[in-house]
């Protein structure tokens, strides 16, 4: 016993022993998947999979092209991936590269997330104090919490960004802490985060506001605080410099289709209906923020500064995500909020991430808080008893909403005229004499994204400035179809599409009449698009509401190549930002050199 007592203990104390938690916790919340050997198709899986088959294939076959997705969204030369997250696109595709087919993409993906999330806010936790068993705990929540696993069950890339916004709040906790800035770790936490999600960016940036301010008021250096608070955004910037600076080219000379706006921002918020609390807030989390609220407010005259302040910016989020803000009325005052917010319930993830880390807080500073200390209970136990039991309800709620995707799955494997359970999807998958089971299961990952199609048109170019007022008169989600997908399939012999190796994309088709005709090409064109028809560069005849090009196509065989004119601007940013990066790692490692060699 004693042996198995030593044994146990060294497990727990080893460097490894979080990865081990974290490891297993995300096999047993992935059970379903795996036992199943399925996926869940939802929202946005559609979407994700074929951003991340084109880098996939780039990848595969040498033939990149940074800005159009040549082999993903039926090889349409649209832009995505360099305005949605690039490098997490690229981690993806190599993913994708090393799974055998989209099923074990699917949990392998969920898998990394999920540990990112815990190893996070793990660190996130023990940057502030928080002891080891504490931070393990916090970071096992967190993973399996809402706001992480909206990735695993809807495929929401909003859980791919938080799980990566702990890195940032690192930097700004640490701030808040010393009253200094961190400048690296504040630049590099923000620049991770713009270059996984923007929207998730804007969402720490607003949080870390008021953070700011309070530590620039209680510091005696304000002038140092300042300075190096405008190098840590110049720093930042120069490390994202491929995003913004590619959004600046892209928006400036295009008009592009925005994301849709939401006609009712009140429906998606936190709440007290079903789809809220099963998976925005679920109740046991929601039990969490409510007594740290009441912890922070009981106490508020014996707690210190930083656990007022980070309590304060989580309750204002949580308000925030929350139908007691009146949503309704103010996206009548304010039309843009329904593109650029979309859903307030976005918001929630700062109190997910602070609540659980003033939690961890709240545990190692103090013995009494969570106990029953009137009944004479063992503090420590009946602490991680409360935990525990907060912690397989979530679990019972995860695997609720992960077998009710499962179920839906794997009725599509087993019959094949099963309806798609994702809004504004289409199957093609008989046209080519295919099953849903070889879409899934196959090791050729093109059948999946060549069979099952959904319309998203976000990021296509169009004749007009598309905004909240005239979004459904232009009709992007019909047009996208009707005019890039069902369109593939209405001309005698159809379009064949070829990617070159220098990233171009080569569309060959046949004009079977005596004379020349207008062909409609299921391709489209960006300001920056390069048209070569049968040897010369052409300008389209007509651009459609979606992009689509039409061009005068001679009798006989045509064959229209499609590149992207990048140009030394480009090339700069690009460089700029790679050895800004090259030069911050550098700097670590020189730096970690140098103390470990001064410690010794």
């Amino acid at each position: 016993m004693e042996q198995l007592r030593n044994a146990a203990k060294k497990v727990h104390e080893s460097r490894f022993f979080p990865l081990l938690v974290f490891g297993l916790l995300g096999l047993i919340a992935l059970s379903s998947l795996i036992l199943n050997n399925t996926l869940i198709l939802s929202y946005d899986t559609i979407f994700h999979f074929n951003r991340f088959y084109d880098t996939a294939e780039q990848i595969r076959n040498g033939s990149y092209n940074y800005f159009q997705m040549n082999y993903g969204f039926l090889q349409t030369g649209r832009i995505v991936n360099a305005l949605y997250g690039p490098v997490v696109a690229y981690i993806g595709g190599f993913v994708l590269l090393l799974s055998y087919n989209w099923i074990v993409f699917e949990i392998v993906s969920s898998m990394l997330v999920m540990l990112v999330a815990a190893f996070s806010m793990y660190w996130l936790c023990k940057v502030n104090g928080v002891s080891r068993d504490y931070s393990i705990l916090m970071g096992s929540l967190y993973m399996i919490g809402s706001s992480v696993f909206v990735w695993v069950i809807n495929q929401q890339f909003t859980g791919v960004g938080a799980a990566v916004m702990p890195v940032f709040f690192i930097g700004i906790t640490l701030m808040l802490q010393k009253l200094r800035i961190p400048v690296l770790g504040v630049s590099v936490g923000m620049a991770v985060l713009i270059q996984t999600h923007v929207v998730s960016s804007l969402i720490a940036f607003g949080a870390s506001l008021p953070i700011i301010i309070v530590s620039l008021v209680l510091t005696k250096e304000k002038w140092k605080m300042i300075k190096d608070g405008l190098i840590a955004i110049v720093l930042t910037l120069a490390l994202t410099f491929n995003v913004w600076g590619v959004m600046i080219s892209i928006f400036r000379h295009n008009f592009l289709i925005p994301t849709f706006p939401e006609t009712s921002m009140q429906l998606f918020t936190v709440s007290l209906h079903g789809e809220s609390i099963q998976s925005v807030v679920k109740p046991m989390e929601l039990l969490i923020f409510l007594y740290v609220i009441y912890y922070v407010i009981t106490r508020w005259k014996k707690l210190n500064y930083v656990v007022k302040t980070l309590g304060c910016v989580a309750f204002g989020f949580l308000v925030l995500s929350t139908n007691i803000v009146p949503w309704t009325r103010l996206q009548v005052e304010f039309p843009k909020l329904t593109t650029l917010v979309q859903f307030p319930k976005r918001f929630a993830v700062v109190p997910f991430i602070l609540f659980f880390l003033l939690l961890g807080m709240i545990l190692t500073n103090d013995k009494h808080a969570l106990t029953l200390k009137p009944l004479h209970y063992p503090s420590r136990a009946f602490t991680y008893a409360m935990l525990f039991f907060v912690f397989a309800l979530n679990m019972e709620a995860n695997f609720q909403a992960i077998n009710l995707g499962v179920s839906q799955t794997i009725a599509m494997k087993q019959n094949n005229d099963s309806v798609i359970p994702v809004n504004h999807a289409f199957s093609y998958n008989k046209k080519y004499n295919r099953t849903y089971l070889q879409d899934l299961e196959s090791p050729n990952k093109s059948y999946l994204v060549n069979d099952i199609l959904k319309t998203t048109p976000d990021y296509l170019p169009t004749t007009q400035a598309v905004n909240e007022d005239n979004y459904a008169s232009v009709h992007p989600y019909l047009n996208n179809h009707r005019q890039l997908i069902k369109h593939n399939f209405k001309i005698k012999g159809g379009y064949t599409k070829k990617v070159n190796k220098d990233g171009s994309l080569t569309v060959t088709w046949y004009n079977h009449h005596s004379k020349t005709r207008r062909f409609r090409v299921t391709v489209v064109k960006y300001s920056a698009t390069k048209l070569v028809l049968n040897g010369k560069k052409i300008k389209p005849a007509r651009l459609s509401q979606v992009g689509a090009v039409t061009v005068k196509a001679k009798p006989g065989k045509n064959v229209l190549t499609v590149s992207y004119r990048t140009g030394l601007g480009m090339d700069v940013i690009f460089l700029v930002t790679t050895l800004i990066w090259v030069g911050v790692f550098g700097y670590v490692i020189v730096r970690k050199f140098k103390n470990k060699k001064s410690n010794q």
